[in-house]
Protein backbone atom coordinates (compact mmCIF):
# COMPACT_ATOMS: atom_id res chain seq x y z
CA UNK A 1 0.00 0.00 0.00
CA UNK A 2 1.38 3.48 -0.98
CA UNK A 3 -0.58 6.69 -0.27
CA UNK A 4 0.19 9.55 -1.88
CA UNK A 5 -1.64 12.97 -3.15
CA UNK A 6 -2.39 10.64 -6.39
CA UNK A 7 -0.40 13.83 -8.76
CA UNK A 8 -0.07 16.46 -6.07
CA UNK A 9 -2.12 18.85 -3.77
CA UNK A 10 -4.01 20.34 -7.04
CA UNK A 11 -5.06 16.76 -7.56
CA UNK A 12 -5.97 15.98 -4.50
CA UNK A 13 -8.26 19.33 -3.76
CA UNK A 14 -10.07 18.46 -6.92
CA UNK A 15 -11.24 15.33 -5.46
CA UNK A 16 -12.10 16.27 -1.92
CA UNK A 17 -14.47 19.06 -3.87
CA UNK A 18 -15.84 15.99 -5.39
CA UNK A 19 -16.43 14.14 -2.18
CA UNK A 20 -13.32 11.95 -1.69
CA UNK A 21 -10.48 12.20 0.22
CA UNK A 22 -6.96 14.34 -0.41
CA UNK A 23 -4.81 11.36 0.05
CA UNK A 24 -5.31 8.13 -2.15
CA UNK A 25 -3.79 4.80 -1.47
CA UNK A 26 -2.34 2.52 -4.02
CA UNK A 27 -2.57 -1.32 -3.79
CA UNK A 28 -0.22 -3.41 -5.55
CA UNK A 29 0.74 -7.03 -5.19
CA UNK A 30 3.92 -8.17 -5.08
CA UNK A 31 3.59 -11.79 -4.41
CA UNK A 32 4.09 -15.12 -6.52
CA UNK A 33 3.68 -15.23 -10.32
CA UNK A 34 0.25 -16.91 -10.95
CA UNK A 35 -1.64 -16.23 -8.03
CA UNK A 36 -3.79 -12.99 -7.42
CA UNK A 37 -3.77 -10.60 -4.62
CA UNK A 38 -7.28 -9.91 -2.79
CA UNK A 39 -8.08 -6.53 -1.31
CA UNK A 40 -11.47 -6.49 0.50
CA UNK A 41 -12.84 -2.81 0.34
CA UNK A 42 -16.21 -1.47 3.01
CA UNK A 43 -18.63 1.93 2.53
CA UNK A 44 -19.02 3.98 5.08
CA UNK A 45 -22.68 3.61 5.25
CA UNK A 46 -25.01 -0.06 3.71
CA UNK A 47 -24.71 0.24 0.18
CA UNK A 48 -24.21 -1.55 -2.87
CA UNK A 49 -21.28 -1.48 -5.00
CA UNK A 50 -21.17 -1.77 -9.03
CA UNK A 51 -18.27 -2.47 -11.25
CA UNK A 52 -18.06 -0.25 -14.31
CA UNK A 53 -15.64 -1.04 -17.17
CA UNK A 54 -15.21 2.66 -18.43
CA UNK A 55 -14.55 1.73 -21.79
CA UNK A 56 -17.30 0.00 -22.04
CA UNK A 57 -19.34 3.37 -21.78
CA UNK A 58 -17.05 5.83 -23.75
CA UNK A 59 -14.35 6.36 -21.66
CA UNK A 60 -16.59 8.47 -19.11
CA UNK A 61 -18.86 8.42 -16.85
CA UNK A 62 -20.27 11.33 -14.54
CA UNK A 63 -21.44 10.08 -10.75
CA UNK A 64 -22.85 12.34 -7.92
CA UNK A 65 -20.49 13.28 -4.96
CA UNK A 66 -18.53 10.45 -3.13
CA UNK A 67 -19.82 8.13 -5.01
CA UNK A 68 -16.48 6.67 -6.25
CA UNK A 69 -15.45 3.48 -3.83
CA UNK A 70 -12.16 2.71 -6.40
CA UNK A 71 -10.68 2.32 -9.29
CA UNK A 72 -7.67 1.18 -11.68
CA UNK A 73 -5.05 3.67 -11.24
CA UNK A 74 -5.38 4.45 -14.82
CA UNK A 75 -8.52 6.53 -14.30
CA UNK A 76 -8.84 10.20 -13.61
CA UNK A 77 -11.09 11.89 -11.01
CA UNK A 78 -11.94 15.55 -12.45
CA UNK A 79 -14.74 18.05 -11.30
CA UNK A 80 -17.27 18.05 -13.21
CA UNK A 81 -20.61 21.33 -13.07
CA UNK A 82 -23.89 21.32 -13.21
CA UNK A 83 -24.99 22.79 -16.56
CA UNK A 84 -27.30 24.44 -15.22
CA UNK A 85 -28.29 26.58 -12.43
CA UNK A 86 -31.86 24.39 -11.60
CA UNK A 87 -30.56 21.19 -11.87
CA UNK A 88 -27.24 22.02 -9.69
CA UNK A 89 -30.09 23.86 -6.91
CA UNK A 90 -33.02 21.42 -7.61
CA UNK A 91 -31.40 18.37 -9.04
CA UNK A 92 -30.04 16.85 -5.36
CA UNK A 93 -27.19 15.88 -6.83
CA UNK A 94 -25.36 19.78 -6.02
CA UNK A 95 -23.56 21.54 -8.47
CA UNK A 96 -20.51 19.72 -8.56
CA UNK A 97 -20.39 16.27 -10.01
CA UNK A 98 -17.66 13.71 -9.95
CA UNK A 99 -15.58 13.03 -13.74
CA UNK A 100 -14.30 9.65 -13.95
CA UNK A 101 -12.62 9.39 -17.35
CA UNK A 102 -9.79 6.89 -18.90
CA UNK A 103 -9.51 2.68 -18.95
CA UNK A 104 -10.25 0.10 -16.57
CA UNK A 105 -12.82 -0.20 -14.23
CA UNK A 106 -14.40 2.13 -11.85
CA UNK A 107 -16.51 0.70 -8.67
CA UNK A 108 -18.97 3.08 -7.41
CA UNK A 109 -21.23 2.71 -4.61
CA UNK A 110 -25.40 3.25 -4.55
CA UNK A 111 -27.98 3.35 -1.41
CA UNK A 112 -30.89 0.36 -1.57
CA UNK A 113 -31.84 -1.21 -5.04
CA UNK A 114 -29.89 -0.53 -7.81
CA UNK A 115 -30.96 0.06 -11.16
CA UNK A 116 -28.82 0.38 -14.44
CA UNK A 117 -31.08 1.38 -17.68
CA UNK A 118 -29.87 2.12 -21.48
CA UNK A 119 -31.59 5.26 -22.87
CA UNK A 120 -32.18 5.69 -26.59
CA UNK A 121 -31.39 8.86 -28.09
CA UNK A 122 -34.12 11.65 -27.15
CA UNK A 123 -35.72 8.61 -24.46
CA UNK A 124 -36.25 10.81 -21.40
CA UNK A 125 -36.55 9.53 -18.05
CA UNK A 126 -38.07 11.09 -15.07
CA UNK A 127 -36.52 10.05 -11.52
CA UNK A 128 -37.01 10.95 -7.70
CA UNK A 129 -34.14 13.64 -6.83
CA UNK A 130 -31.05 12.11 -5.27
CA UNK A 131 -31.82 8.57 -6.93
CA UNK A 132 -29.28 9.79 -9.40
CA UNK A 133 -25.72 7.68 -8.70
CA UNK A 134 -24.12 8.02 -12.47
CA UNK A 135 -24.59 8.60 -15.71
CA UNK A 136 -22.89 8.16 -19.72
CA UNK A 137 -21.25 11.33 -21.08
CA UNK A 138 -23.34 12.02 -23.27
CA UNK A 139 -26.35 11.81 -20.98
CA UNK A 140 -28.65 15.36 -20.51
CA UNK A 141 -28.91 15.68 -16.42
CA UNK A 142 -31.98 18.87 -15.81
CA UNK A 143 -34.52 19.01 -13.48
CA UNK A 144 -38.59 19.33 -14.11
CA UNK A 145 -41.05 20.67 -11.97
CA UNK A 146 -44.05 18.74 -10.65
CA UNK A 147 -47.41 19.84 -12.54
CA UNK A 148 -50.52 20.20 -10.83
CA UNK A 149 -51.17 21.29 -6.92
CA UNK A 150 -52.33 18.14 -5.67
CA UNK A 151 -49.73 16.43 -7.24
CA UNK A 152 -46.97 18.37 -5.13
CA UNK A 153 -48.66 18.47 -2.61
CA UNK A 154 -49.60 14.72 -2.23
CA UNK A 155 -47.46 13.36 -4.53
CA UNK A 156 -44.80 12.63 -2.19
CA UNK A 157 -42.10 14.00 -4.59
CA UNK A 158 -41.70 17.44 -4.00
CA UNK A 159 -41.33 20.50 -5.99
CA UNK A 160 -38.95 19.23 -8.71
CA UNK A 161 -37.98 15.87 -10.32
CA UNK A 162 -34.56 14.87 -11.98
CA UNK A 163 -35.15 14.39 -15.65
CA UNK A 164 -32.51 12.55 -17.96
CA UNK A 165 -32.63 12.66 -21.60
CA UNK A 166 -30.46 9.77 -23.44
CA UNK A 167 -28.86 8.63 -25.27
CA UNK A 168 -26.74 6.51 -22.55
CA UNK A 169 -26.88 4.67 -19.56
CA UNK A 170 -27.46 5.70 -16.38
CA UNK A 171 -27.38 3.85 -12.73
CA UNK A 172 -29.92 4.72 -10.23
CA UNK A 173 -30.28 3.99 -6.60
CA UNK A 174 -33.40 2.72 -4.33
CA UNK A 175 -32.49 4.53 -0.98
CA UNK A 176 -30.42 7.37 -1.24
CA UNK A 177 -28.38 7.75 2.00
CA UNK A 178 -29.66 11.15 2.96
CA UNK A 179 -33.12 9.82 2.57
CA UNK A 180 -32.59 7.42 4.68
CA UNK A 181 -31.21 9.27 7.71
CA UNK A 182 -33.90 11.79 7.24
CA UNK A 183 -36.78 8.80 7.69
CA UNK A 184 -34.67 7.41 11.03
CA UNK A 185 -34.49 11.19 12.40
CA UNK A 186 -37.77 12.06 11.69
CA UNK A 187 -38.99 8.80 13.82
CA UNK A 188 -36.64 9.25 16.88
CA UNK A 189 -37.95 10.57 20.06
CA UNK A 190 -37.35 14.24 20.66
CA UNK A 191 -37.93 16.25 24.34
CA UNK A 192 -40.88 14.69 26.21
CA UNK A 193 -40.38 11.32 25.05
CA UNK A 194 -40.22 8.11 27.27
CA UNK A 195 -37.51 8.23 30.03
CA UNK A 196 -36.23 6.07 32.33
CA UNK A 197 -37.20 6.02 36.18
CA UNK A 198 -34.13 6.14 38.44
CA UNK A 199 -34.51 5.83 42.40
CA UNK A 200 -32.31 8.49 43.41
CA UNK A 201 -31.27 7.24 47.31
CA UNK A 202 -32.49 9.65 50.30
CA UNK A 203 -35.88 10.93 48.19
CA UNK A 204 -38.52 8.40 50.20
CA UNK A 205 -42.03 9.71 49.99
CA UNK A 206 -42.17 9.17 54.12
CA UNK A 207 -41.70 11.92 56.32
CA UNK A 208 -41.83 12.26 60.31
CA UNK A 209 -43.25 9.60 62.35
CA UNK A 210 -43.46 6.95 59.24
CA UNK A 211 -40.09 8.08 57.91
CA UNK A 212 -38.47 4.52 57.97
CA UNK A 213 -41.55 2.51 57.02
CA UNK A 214 -42.64 5.43 54.13
CA UNK A 215 -38.86 5.32 52.53
CA UNK A 216 -38.76 1.65 52.47
CA UNK A 217 -42.27 1.77 50.59
CA UNK A 218 -40.77 4.24 48.71
CA UNK A 219 -38.04 2.27 47.53
CA UNK A 220 -39.60 -0.64 46.35
CA UNK A 221 -42.43 1.24 44.47
CA UNK A 222 -39.34 2.79 42.82
CA UNK A 223 -37.32 -0.60 42.35
CA UNK A 224 -40.94 -1.69 40.67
Amino acid sequence: MNTTTGGGLSAGFKRMITGQSVFISDYTYDGTAGPCGYVALGTDFPSKIVRIPLQEYGGKIICQQGALLCASHTVDINIEFTKKFSAGFFGGEGFVLQGLSGTGDALVKAGGALIRKDLCEGERLKISSGCLVAFQDGVEFDVEQVSGFKNVIFGGEGLFLTTLTGPGAVWLQGQPPQRMISEIARRVPSGGGIGLAVPIPGMGGGTGDGGGEGGGESTGSAST
